[in-house]
């Protein structure tokens, strides 16, 4: 084949044609518009999807025979008719002189590369030339030659130009069905010393998966969604591994909502890509446009699908940075959530009868989402309408003075299954409360099956009790009622006993985790490590409101039993903290555990406010771990630099602890003052970034919440702040301790 036939196959596949399609009209117009054939082949051809697969349709209406039986989109689009060339021949003319320069710079690279003295490498050409190249020279090209496993065995994939992974990696860090493994991904083999088959080469590696500059090369691409589910996917299960490889580098097209999909998934998992081809510049710029992509698509489509992906790209702004972009995307996803009725395990579902488009009216609420088409799908709902829930409760926590997006009262979704159930399509049941559950879900249990659960289930269950807590402490107390710290202290015991409970129906040895990680290291699995911190979280939650008092009285005074409960959960995530460190595990973990780090260090600060001694020494090793999470996960970074600089503070005698958490509490007082009318005046407060730490550090400490009257009662006394430090540097007695617990077993 000359150079010039290949040029005008390459623009007919361009142009959308199957191989024997492009024969057709060759074989047309060398014949001078032959009217043997009739004029009904020029109005029908293929259908877009078989002549992406370049397999034979049948041509059937309303849909071919695999775009029914497989449930896809049946698309005809007509052929051009036999006439004039010209407009085909200026395209064509346009297209080979892009062609010609891209060659001519590539060979002025293997030129410089032969007058240097250098052997070109095999991976020189850059992501975005490649691409670039790639889409006007072939941008429809597919190999989708792949074996297709009946188990979850690896399959070969191709990758652009030089040949694919040998197989899909394995799972690190993950649930039973995920093992480990290796994986081996060639670069893009190109033959720079025959540059005249560089266009052959070119055509036959991308798909429609890499056909732009908006997504990296293919072989990049697979190795970032092989990221996403060792980093990522173990900690935020909502996705299948099998089924997610399959649609992605399977032998079809990708849908619009499946590419979106892949975006989410390009621009949360590229801070893990270690790849010399990848420059900062290049990183950040693919990462920028994979987020916009998503964040359009959901904005204008409210489904399952741009949910999916809107969570995935909501994991990589909560890992940047708590602020006000994630908070926005986070009203999107739990208001897309109710919108969708995923907060409730729905029984029917409505569908419109006619294929016209449903009505622009109140009624498309209700037939905005059709049923699932299998359990597996239903599951997939079920974890991802969770793990919206998980997203709302760490990032409200964190804030403190926000309410829930989600109601618990309205999460009425049963438990999600164990991951390798989820990903072996098994129908369970697993675990659903009733209408009135208890602080626990105990009491209103309808079904109860533990032997489903995973990591991920509990992980549910532990923010259930978490949110709990979160409310209770954010009710206003008076702390001068007898009768109110009554109840106050009932309520609280029921919530200590819901973690001690939840702690003890944890599978197997997983309720000593700390313990069990120093002499099984094959149990270290990060969901669990997760899980275990998020038990951290709900601990000091509830207890430093009793053991670190902002505010106190005759009748609330710093509990002995609460603070040792505190430090005990500090101490406990320090060691499975060393414990990933020294496994070198830690990119495993997401932002929760990050936030968990995050409170146990903080708390260590505000011990040594209360007490009034010097900071435990601890805290610099929570430091150093976040600065290494950073390099991941900014928002890490981000905390160890505010502690740094409080510590540094504190030690160097610029403010103790006390005088620190004292001006925050004042702050923070002061901006919650409201104006009673219009025109009373308003005011700026200049603060310094050292105030500003120490709001971050130790507002959410500032609990328990007073109601105005014990504010009256207290105007002007010394226990609406933390007292002085001669009265404040002293453990509290535990004989004494107002709480009055007693000993288990007695």
């Amino acid at each position: 084949m000359t150079e010039e036939e290949e040029v005008s196959v390459a623009v007919s596949q361009h142009d959308g044609s199957s191989g024997d399609e492009a024969r057709d009209n060759a074989s047309t117009s060398s014949a001078g518009g032959s009217k043997k054939r009739k004029r009904g082949r020029y109005q029908k051809t293929s259908c877009e999807l078989c002549k992406a697969r370049k397999v034979k349709c049948d041509r059937a209406e309303p849909a071919c025979s695999w775009c029914a039986r497989h449930n896809r989109a049946c698309v005809y689009l007509e052929r051009q008719k036999p006439g004039s060339r010209i407009g085909f021949s200026l395209e064509l003319e346009a297209k080979v002189n892009r062609i010609d320069a891209l060659l001519h710079t590539l060979g002025r690279r293997v030129e410089e590369h032969i007058a240097d003295g250098h052997a070109a490498p095999p991976q020189t050409l850059s992501p975005a030339i490649s691409t670039h190249a790639q889409s006007h020279i072939d941008p429809y090209a597919k190999e989708r030659n792949r074996s297709s496993p009946a188990s979850g065995a690896p399959r070969s994939t191709p990758s652009v130009a030089g040949g694919p992974p040998s197989a899909l990696p394995g799972q690190g860090w993950d649930e039973g069905d995920q093992r480990q493994g290796r994986m081996s991904v060639q670069g893009m083999n190109v033959d720079y010393t025959n540059a005249t088959l560089l266009p052959q080469r070119l055509r036959r590696g991308p798909s429609a998966l890499s056909a732009g500059t908006d997504l990296p090369p293919q072989d990049i691409v697979y190795t970032l969604v092989d990221l996403y589910f060792k980093h990522c996917n173990t900690w935020s299960p909502i996705l299948d591994r099998k089924t997610t490889f399959s649609i992605f580098f399977g032998s079809t097209s990708l849908s619009e909502a499946d590419r979106v999909l892949l975006h989410a998934i390009v621009a949360t998992t590229l801070r893990f890509l270690k790849d010399p081809r990848f420059s900062p510049e290049m990183r950040a710029h693919y990462h920028e446009t994979s987020r916009q992509i998503v964040q359009m698509y959901a904005m204008e489509h409210v489904s399952v699908e741009a949910l999916r992906a809107l969570v995935i790209v909501c994991l990589d702004e909560l890992g940047t940075s708590n602020g006000p972009r994630g908070w926005n995307l986070l009203s999107l996803l739990a208001q897309n959530a109710r919108q969708l009725s995923l907060c409730e395990e729905s029984s029917v579902y409505l569908s419109v009868e006619t294929s016209d488009d449903a009505p622009m009216t109140g009624s498309i609420r209700r037939i905005a989402i059709d049923r699932p088409q299998s359990w597996i799908e239903d599951e997939g709902r079920r974890r991802l309408a969770w793990m919206v829930y998980l997203l709302d409760r760490y990032a409200t926590i964190a804030t403190t003075t926000f309410d829930f997006m989600l109601d618990d009262n309205k999460m009425k979704r049963v438990l999600p299954c164990s991951y390798d159930l989820f990903s072996r399509d098994i129908p369970v049941e697993t675990r659903s409360w009733g209408s009135s559950p208890d602080q626990h879900g105990a009491a209103g249990l309808v079904v109860n099956k533990p032997d489903n659960l995973g990591s991920f289930s509990y992980h549910c269950e532990i923010l259930r009790i978490l949110s709990k807590v979160h409310d209770f402490l954010k009710t206003p107390l008076d702390i001068t009622s007898s009768s109110e710290m009554a109840a106050w202290r009932n309520t609280y015991r029921s919530l200590d006993a819901s973690l001690d409970s939840w702690l003890r129906g944890l599978p197997g040895d997983y309720s000593k985790i700390s313990a069990l990680c120093h002499s099984d290291p094959a149990s270290r699995v990060a969901n669990w490590f997760m899980l275990h911190s998020a038990y951290v979280t709900a601990v000091v939650r509830l207890h430093s409101s009793a053991a670190y008092p902002t505010v106190r009285s005759h009748l609330f005074v710093p509990s002995h039993y609460a603070m040792q409960r505190c430090l005990s959960a500090v101490q406990s995530l320090g060691d499975i903290a060393q414990d990933v460190y020294e496994a070198s595990g830690l990119d495993h973990l997401g932002p929760p555990f990050i936030f968990s780090l995050w409170v146990a260090a903080r708390l260590l600060l505000v011990h040594a406010a209360t007490i009034g001694c010097p900071v435990d020494p601890r805290i610099e090793f929570f430091i150093e771990i976040l600065g290494h999470v950073g390099q991941y996960w900014e928002v890490a970074d981000n905390y160890a630099k505010v502690l740094a600089r409080a510590v540094q503070r504190g030690r160097q005698g610029h403010m103790s602890f006390n005088a620190m958490r004292q001006s925050a509490h004042g702050l923070v007082t002061l901006t919650a003052s409201t104006r009673q009318t219009g025109i009373e005046p308003t005011s700026t407060q200049i603060t310094s970034l050292s105030e500003l730490d120490n709001i971050d550090i130790f507002d959410f400490f500032n609990y328990p919440k007073i109601s105005e009257p014990a504010v009256r009662a207290l105007s002007g006394q010394s226990q609406l702040q933390n007292t002085t430090d001669g009265e404040t540097a002293r453990l509290p007695d535990p004989e004494s301790d107002w709480l009055g617990f007693m000993p288990q077993g007695t």
